[in-house]
């Protein structure tokens, strides 16, 4: 059983509940490990209607089904709409909400940390409640995509930080597209030093069993997660998640060549998740799984 991990507040007692019940949730990123920046979880709900509730996190619900009937209420008022395939709800940290519906629904469940905002548009974020306007039942074909995107990532996952920048690319798509006052992050131009450039291939080498972020990777070179994700990608060609893909397989490929370790001491060693995760990875990139790879070694 999964347990939620995105949670409302009680505005009378102040109390934390989860969002959904437990049978509910599908597939979770805490579950999954990913970093905090965004909470994503799959949930399968039934009909119900939620007592009034405070949110924590700038929060969102995207319809991954069929259309259902959605409604929430307002001063003692029900409003009732059409939630389309793909469609969103959406309201920033601390406002209120009271929603229900009236059909079973398949949604992907979404809180953000307002800290993570502030960490992509530095001094020029608004304050939590600025953040998003309230939106309710509307269509929004690209944060569907993304979304399917990290539905997919959890479910099958590949490199740890393709979801990172994915969530990073996701969430400057809902401030382009959704703010109160749409402000996108400042571009930056040019590229990494040779000396920045070695700093950061020395330290994905040196931490690549260990789980190495976006956020420690632009720490050393002294600039923000986002700057970094460009100025690498301006520099290389390739995007940071790319880069490290490639130099946890090509390790996995010489210890399963030159050591005799089981799958799981490699996928360790490598810095994947699990064994699934390495061996998902591994067939995606030659086309053969590690344990097909390790016995051609013996042949």
């Amino acid at each position: 059983m999964t347990l939620s991990s995105i949670n409302l507040i009680d505005p009378e007692t102040g109390q934390r509940f989860p969002s959904a019940p437990d049978s509910a949730v599908v597939l979770s990123s805490t579950q999954a490990k990913w970093r905090q920046n965004l909470t994503l979880e799959v949930q399968r709900l039934l009909p119900m209607e939620l007592p009034e509730h405070q949110i924590e996190g700038h929060r969102l619900i995207i319809n991954l089904g069929e259309p259902v009937r959605f409604g929430w209420c307002v001063d003692g008022r029900s409003h009732e709409r059409v939630l389309p395939a793909g469609g969103l709800c959406l309201q920033s940290e601390g406002e209120t909400n009271a929603p229900f519906w009236r059909d079973e629904m398949t949604v992907a469940a979404i809180s953000i940390a307002p800290e993570f905002v502030i960490t992509l548009l530095e001094d020029r974020a608004p304050t939590a409640l600025e953040t998003f306007a309230e939106r309710r039942c509307v269509p929004d074909s690209q944060s569907y995509i993304f979304t399917r995107a990290l539905a997919s990532e959890l479910a099958t996952p590949s490199e740890p930080l393709y979801a990172e920048t994915l969530t990073m690319a996701f969430t400057l798509h809902l401030l382009t597209a959704h703010s109160q006052n749409p402000k996108k992050p400042l571009i930056p131009k040019g590229k990494l030093s040779a000396l920045q450039l070695k700093t950061i291939v020395e330290l994905a080498h040196e931490q690549l069993g260990d789980d190495l972020g976006l956020a420690e990777m632009a720490r050393v070179v002294g600039v923000s997660p986002f700057h970094f994700a460009r100025l690498f990608k301006n520099t290389t060609g390739f995007a940071p998640h790319q880069f490290v893909l490639h130099l946890r397989l090509e390790r996995a490929k010489r210890l399963l060549v030159t050591h005799q370790l089981s799958l799981p001491d490699v996928a360790q060693a490598v810095g994947f998740f699990d064994q699934a995760h390495f061996t998902n990875a591994f067939r995606r990139a030659f086309g053969v799984t590690p344990k097909a790879f390790a016995k051609t070694l013996k042949n």
